[in-house]
């Protein structure tokens, strides 16, 4: 029996189907590294656990329960997030990590079992992070106290359930490779604050259907978790709401806006937990690279 033209094409199709499907699925994710030997400094670590939002994402602070236990619910579109547990905790936390374990969690969105993890996690934007902060992280957290409690479950929405569809989409939107940014002026400290530790455009960046960056950078976010809006933060739309870089640097102090009054929303925790936490020069630089940004 001779082949029709409509089945040779189906079964070719077909094969070219499954071909795409098993190098997804076999693909290696992310880079090995040689081992990090800086020496840690903890105390730092312990500022950045803060600066960096970790404390904030990964407790939950209305219920009060322990820090870094894992953090509360987190609605999207795609479903609902949990912050896990990155107590010190060997079997529900990092307690069994090792640096570059923690290295390719932190900055290339890899789990130690090789998971792809959500972009709910800002592994993007941590990919900017030097070593230093990176081990100083690591350190602080293994001092942490033992939390031996596992932190709720992501419940997601079909096909988002389906982690081998992150493959693809890292590909196409993520990247992870390490971007070094020249912090030895004050514009590139504030690039650095802005863009890895505090990672600003992970609320205030648009996105699109699929949560995806879009640009222009910084031009505001309509749909954040929560309902919610994050407005533009370069500096022509803050010019254009008649800031200035001192309103910015007291407002990343103490929330107050330049009309006096009070910043409300998630950004009241990005206030009292990272960018207050930071020192004066700090927010001075982060002030200077955002009315930088036109």
């Amino acid at each position: 029996m001779i082949m029709s033209k409509k089945l040779k094409w189906f079964i070719v199709i077909e094969f070219l189907v499954i071909l795409l499907a098993a190098i997804v699925y076999f693909a290696p994710m992310g880079s090995d590294r040689a081992e990090i030997t800086l020496e840690a400094n903890v105390e730092r670590g312990n500022t950045l656990l803060k600066t960096a939002g970790c404390y904030a994402c990964h407790t939950d602070l209305e219920q009060n329960t322990p820090a870094f236990a894992g953090g509360p619910k987190l609605e999207t579109p795609f479903g609902d997030f949990y912050a896990p547990n990155i107590s010190s905790s060997e079997e529900y936390g990092i307690g069994r990590w090792s640096i570059l374990e923690f290295e390719k969690a932190l900055r290339q969105g890899v789990s130690p079992e090789k998971h792809a993890y959500y972009p709910a996690f800002p592994f993007s934007s941590y990919r900017s992070l030097t070593d230093q902060d990176v081990v100083d992280l690591f350190a602080a957290l293994n001092e942490t106290t033992a939390i031996h409690q596992a932190a709720n479950s992501h419940d997601m929405k079909f096909p988002f359930n389906i982690r081998l569809g992150l493959k693809p989409w890292r590909w196409l939107f993520a990247t992870t490779k390490s971007n070094n940014i020249d912090q030895t002026t004050a514009l590139g400290r504030g690039r650095y604050l802005v863009e890895a530790v505090a990672h600003c455009g992970e609320c205030h960046n648009p996105r699109n259907s699929i949560g995806a960056f879009i640009p222009p950078y910084l031009s505001g976010n309509d749909e954040i978790p929560g309902g919610v809006s994050a407005p533009a933060i370069t500096g022509r739309a803050l010019s254009r709401m008649d800031w200035i870089e001192e309103d910015l640097m007291y407002f990343l102090d103490d929330g107050i806006l330049p009309d006096g009054d009070s910043v409300g929303g998630s950004m009241v925790e990005v206030i009292d937990f990272s960018t207050s936490q930071m020192t004066s020069d700090d927010r001075e630089a982060m002030a200077a690279f955002l009315f930088s940004i036109k």
